[in-house]
């Protein structure tokens, strides 16, 4: 899968993911909203935000299924 349609479609794929497949998206989105709020030239506040709503919602699928604790 492209990256594109990674982003685009990520709140609809969510629930079609395996627990690694989401554990490795919130691993990602973690990882991103740390960069966009990282103090320097790629500082964006609004990717950032993005970045943890992504975050947010792969850990609420992980909770729905029972699995709160990370991989």
């Amino acid at each position: 899968m492209s990256r594109w349609k990674l982003y685009a479609h990520w709140y609809a794929d969510l629930p079609g993911l395996s627990v690694e497949q989401l554990r490795e998206r919130r691993a990602l989105a973690a990882q991103r909203a740390e960069r966009a709020a990282a103090r320097g030239a790629g500082r964006s506040p609004k990717a950032a935000r993005e970045w943890r709503e992504k975050l947010r919602a792969v850990e609420d699928e992980l909770l729905r299924r029972g699995v709160d604790q990370p991989g």
